[in-house]
């Protein structure tokens, strides 16, 4: 009467680590419609009376391009193996950069916090490698429905000067993009001081 008992047993040990080492896999395929702004005042930026930056921004259409896999494994951070882009940044897609990440750090209120890294690879450049590699802060939801990223821009990036930058989505314009940034600040206002564009 034991064998059944235990080979039960069994069966829900192995189950349990099926369960638990099983990545969940979900493919990801997104253009999502989104907003650039880049800062009109070069780095390092002005401030008023008020210690407050002064910063406008040009903010212009972009798509943000995500592709690749997820992987949820039970009861941990989700893995990410995708690769992000965004249309008027020729950089992102000639081939010669490379982007690790998103790094989750955090999740708060459905909405993952972490960095991606942009890297111009070392054979195309004679600099050193902390002069081509930018480091980005994003956040975005489980799905991708929501995707914001800031940065500041280098020369290599198409800049002549060191500028904000921030794209988010999904937005047909600067009202949409705020409203999105909004929701992020609800859950991570300690992190973003702002939520206008």
């Amino acid at each position: 009467m034991k064998t059944p008992y235990a080979l039960g047993l069994i069966f829900l040990l192995i189950l349990a680590i099926f369960l638990w080492e099983f990545p969940f896999s979900k493919e990801i395929d997104k253009e999502i419609p989104a907003v650039m702004s880049i800062a009109d005042t070069p780095y390092p930026y002005e401030t008023s009376e008020s210690g407050e930056s002064e910063i406008t921004y040009t903010n212009k259409p972009t798509v943000i391009h995500i592709k690749g896999k997820v992987s949820r494994k039970l009861f941990r951070k989700p893995e990410l193996d995708v690769k992000i882009t965004a249309d008027g940044f020729g950089w992102m897609k000639d081939g010669r950069h490379s982007m690790s990440g998103p790094l989750v750090s955090e999740r708060k209120d459905g909405i993952n916090m972490g960095s991606i890294t942009y890297n111009y690879e070392p054979q195309y450049s004679s600099t050193a490698w902390f002069e081509h590699t930018k480091f980005a802060t994003v956040f975005f939801d489980n799905d991708f429905e929501q995707f914001y990223l800031w940065t500041s821009t280098e020369e290599w990036m198409g800049e002549a000067e060191p500028r904000l930058l921030k794209i988010t989505g999904p937005a047909q314009n600067k009202q949409e993009a705020e409203q999105v940034l909004g929701k992020i600040h609800e859950a991570y206002g300690d992190w973003m001081n702002e939520t206008e564009l």
